[in-house]
C-alpha cells in the first residue's frame, strides 16, 4: 500500500441521497464532484443491472456516477494500473455498498498483456500512459515498477463475465484509445455497448479516420460530446471522417445504430 493522503467528502443526490467519494489530496488533482446531473447523464446509457466497463478509471470520478446509474444489483468493472491512483479507486469501491457493486483492477488494458513502463508528465504520477518504451511521450517521471495490463476480452473470459449483461464501455487511455478498442473488437461487434472514447489531441490523420471508420463499419453512429459530459447542448453527429478533424481533442459517444433514437428521445 502506497497510503494515498485521501479526504472523504459527502454529496446529496436529489435521487440516490447521500453519496461518499474519496478524494486524492493531491495538489494536482482537479475537483472531483458528484451530482445528480452527472448520474442522470450514465443513466441515458447505461441499462441498470448490467455489465459496464470503466477503462483508465483514475480515482473513480467516473466510475461511481456510473455505478450508480447501473444499481447495486449490477457489475462495474474499473480498470486502472496507476498505483497511486488505484489506491483511492479501491476505497472508492468500498463506500456507497448498498447503491453500487463496483470492482476495481490494478490493471492496464492493452494488446499484448504483460509488463509496462509507466510514465507522467509530473512527480506525483497524477495522470499518465502506459508504454513497452522506457522514454516515451506520457512525460519523464517514471514508476519505480512498471505495470501490468491485461487484454480485456481475454481477462473477461478467464473472470467468466456475463458478456451478454454488457450494455456501456468508458475509456480514456491517453491516445491509445484506438488499438485497445480493436483489440476488443469482437466485445463490440457481439455485443454492441455505447462507447464513450477519446480523440486524443495528438492523433494524426490516419488514426482518427480509423477510429470512425472502426465504428462506421460496425454499423454504430458517432456523436461529439460537449466538454461538461453531463449537459446536452453541442452535442452533434460525426457524419463523416473529416468530421473527425474539426476539433483538436473532444469525447464521443458512438450507439449502435438501432438503438440511436431510443438513446436520443
Amino acid at each position: 500500500m502506497l497510503n494515498a493522503q485521501r479526504v472523504i467528502v459527502k454529496f446529496k443526490l436529489e435521487e440516490e441521497g447521500e453519496i461518499e467519494f474519496a478524494v486524492w489530496d493531491n495538489p494536482l488533482e482537479s475537483p472531483k464532484v458528484i451530482n445528480q446531473d452527472v448520474v442522470n447523464f450514465y443513466k441515458r446509457f447505461i441499462r441498470k443491472g448490467s455489465v459496464i466497463i470503466d477503462i483508465g478509471a483514475h480515482t473513480g470520478d467516473t466510475t461511481v456516477p456510473m455505478a450508480l446509474a447501473n444499481g447495486k444489483e449490477g457489475t462495474t468493472i474499473a480498470f486502472d494500473p496507476n498505483p497511486y491512483v488505484f489506491e483511492i479507486l479501491s476505497i472508492n469501491s468500498k463506500l456507497n455498498t448498498q447503491k453500487t457493486n463496483i470492482i476495481p483492477y490494478n490493471y492496464a488494458i492493452a494488446v499484448e498483456p504483460g509488463e509496462y513502463f509507466y510514465n507522467s508528465s509530473e512527480a506525483t504520477h497524477n495522470n499518465g500512459g502506459i508504454s513497452k518504451d522506457k522514454i516515451n511521450k506520457h512525460g519523464k517521471y517514471q514508476l519505480q515498477n512498471k505495470v501490468v495490463a491485461v487484454n480485456l476480452l481475454d481477462f473477461l473470459n478467464k473472470e467468466k463475465v456475463d458478456l451478454s449483461q454488457l450494455s456501456f464501455i468508458k475509456i480514456d487511455t491517453e491516445g491509445l484509445d484506438y488499438d485497445i478498442l480493436i483489440s476488443f473488437k469482437e466485445i463490440i461487434k457481439n455485443y454492441r455497448p455505447i462507447i464513450i472514447a477519446e480523440c486524443f489531441s495528438k492523433l494524426d490523420k490516419i488514426k482518427r479516420d480509423n477510429l470512425y471508420t472502426l465504428f462506421d463499419e460496425l454499423d454504430f453512429d458517432l456523436f461529439k460530446l460537449p466538454e461538461k459530459f453531463e449537459t446536452k447542448e453541442d452535442i452533434c453527429q460525426i457524419e463523416s471522417k473529416e468530421d473527425m478533424r474539426k476539433w483538436k481533442h473532444f469525447d464521443f459517444y458512438t450507439v449502435p445504430k438501432e438503438r440511436v433514437e431510443e438513446i436520443h428521445s
